[in-house]
């Protein structure tokens, strides 16, 4: 009983110390003053590219003394897509976007997510 007891607390200890994966966000928004979209591209040969395409993010943010951006997709602990010290800008994705893809826009001075969308359909559609 005692060591039944014991392996539950060090079960509960270590589930404690994980950190728990971020959930994306449940809808698109962007705080005053900020600009983030993307612009769809067809590519070349829709019928061998299926939903997935490329496309241009832009993103603004008021300028500050010090900008620490990072572009993520999926959910704020997800892959870095692009860092950046410029308040603004554009970057080319390759032909991975596809519809439902969560982009956001992560201010690391203030702490925060500053902007998010989610990718539209496919303009080959």
């Amino acid at each position: 009983m005692r060591s039944a007891l014991l392996l539950t607390g060090i079960l509960l200890l270590g589930a404690c110390g994980r950190e728990q994966a971020q959930p994306g966000p449940t809808k698109a928004f962007q705080q005053e003053g900020v600009v983030f979209k993307l612009d769809p591209q067809p590519a070349a040969d829709c019928k061998a590219r299926g939903q997935r395409y490329r496309g241009t993010v832009q993103w603004q943010v008021p300028a500050a003394d010090k900008i620490d951006l990072e572009l993520r997709l999926r959910t704020t602990d997800g892959q870095v897509f692009l860092g950046t010290n410029q308040a603004s800008g554009t970057q080319q994705t390759g032909d991975w976007v596809e519809p439902g893809l969560w982009f956001l826009l992560l201010d690391h001075r203030k702490g925060e997510t500053v902007a998010a969308f989610q990718a539209g359909p496919s303009p080959c559609q």
